[in-house]
């Protein structure tokens, strides 16, 4: 910094004696200046922003400028290559351009802005004493940027054999293993999505599910993806890899129905909820069964756990998993049980965890249970599901 600070002093008093040689010898001292701060789309046409640096004359000597880049809310290495130098506008001419590349990803942000700062010129003044140009970064891209970090279950369990996964590593989500459920009814539950199949709302990318809310103004979609008639299952250890979103009015579930629920309807069909997390607790989910031989005879049971207050379910990838055999179902948050029932939980109704059942994956926007958005929700939300596994 102490060498940066001399070498601006001495390009400044060169200036200054410069500007007396200049007086005396009649010699028109130009003026450098950015005409216009650069914008663009963070794409490969736009790989490199083009800073124009121009002289209010051309002069009969060479015209040096120093410059370097500076964060704003783009950070060096992460959206843009810092760069710091000098450029050379020739003799003669009255025209140069700053170069700064900006690095191109498919993960959708902010925009975001950084500066161009001419740090002190050497045959030449800096209008006002100093110029400085904006680039701003615009977003044109739909993935969002999940880590990597976190929880990882085994691949194998003794005496066991994975029957069945999806583990969200091609391009696009597998029609084989997943349908939708469409629409904005409220669900029973009074909620404000509106579930669609769009793209926007669901999407495979860098080996993820993710399922996406958004608000648009004037309403909120999401997506809540199904395996009924595809995947179903009579018991197995399932693990499931996942980061959840957070806030106030948002509620993530993975989940499963019995796959006589279009005949039988619920709750006789039964509901196991492996996770569901209430987005203004984000360290804290939920497993809970429902059964009831008809609505009115409805009946849930279930128990939570958490991690640290300090740390949500957002922050990285846990995995959430049942173990599910004749005798009962036991929750397990990163291979450690939590809550489990056993077959007598039902009472005198039908037990009905016997069955084959097919898995939901949704985020809600709103609803009894989790209230509704508030000015501290933000938007997008996001659920990231690295795998699904059933182990039988």
């Amino acid at each position: 910094m102490r060498q940066l600070n001399l070498l601006l002093l001495f390009l400044f008093l060169g200036s200054l004696n410069q500007c007396t040689r200049d007086e005396e010898q009649n010699t028109l001292v130009p003026t450098v200046q950015f005409p216009v701060d650069i914008s663009g789309f963070e794409n490969s046409a736009n790989s490199v922003f083009e800073f124009p640096l121009v002289l209010d004359v051309s002069s009969d000597r060479d015209v040096t400028v120093y410059y370097e880049t500076k964060p704003l809310t783009a950070l060096p290495g992460e959206d843009y290559i810092h760069v710091s130098g000098s450029i050379m506008i020739p003799a003669g001419t009255a025209a140069a351009s700053i170069e700064v590349e900006i690095v191109v990803d498919e993960f959708k942000e902010e925009d975001e802005q950084f500066r161009v700062v001419i740090m002190g010129s050497e045959n030449a003044l800096l209008e006002g004493g100093s110029q400085e140009a904006i680039g701003t970064i615009k977003n044109d891209d739909t993935i969002i940027q999940v880590t990597t970090a976190g929880y990882t279950s085994a691949d194998s369990y003794a005496g066991r054999t994975m029957v069945w996964s999806d583990e969200f590593d091609e391009n696009e989500i597998n029609l084989a293993n997943w349908t939708y459920d469409l629409g904005a009814s409220g669900w029973g539950n009074q909620e404000l999505q509106h579930y669609t199949a769009s793209t926007d709302n669901s999407y495979v990318a860098n080996g993820n599910l993710m399922i996406v809310a958004i608000d648009e103004g004037w309403r909120y979609t999401s997506a809540r993806m199904k395996s009924i008639g595809l995947q179903e299952f009579q018991y197995g250890r399932i693990d499931v890899r996942a980061v959840l979103p957070e806030g106030q009015g948002i509620w993530p579930a993975i989940w499963m129905l019995g796959g006589n629920f279009p005949s039988s309807g619920w709750p006789a069909c039964g509901e196991i909820d492996i996770m569901e997390l209430i987005g203004s607790s984000p360290n804290y989910v939920h497993g809970t069964v429902h059964f009831g031989d008809d609505y009115s005879q409805h009946q849930y049971t279930g128990q939570g756990t958490n991690i640290p207050f300090s740390e949500s379910f957002a922050d990285e990838f846990h995995v959430f998993s049942i173990d599910w055999d004749e005798s009962g179902i036991t929750w397990l948050l990163d291979d450690t049980p939590f809550f489990s029932i056993n077959n007598s939980v039902s009472g005198s109704q039908n037990y009905p965890f016997d069955d084959p059942f097919f898995f939901i994956l949704n985020i809600a926007v709103g609803g009894q249970w989790p209230g509704y958005p508030d000015e501290t929700t933000s938007f997008p939300q996001f659920m990231a599901i690295d795998y699904i596994r059933v182990f039988q």
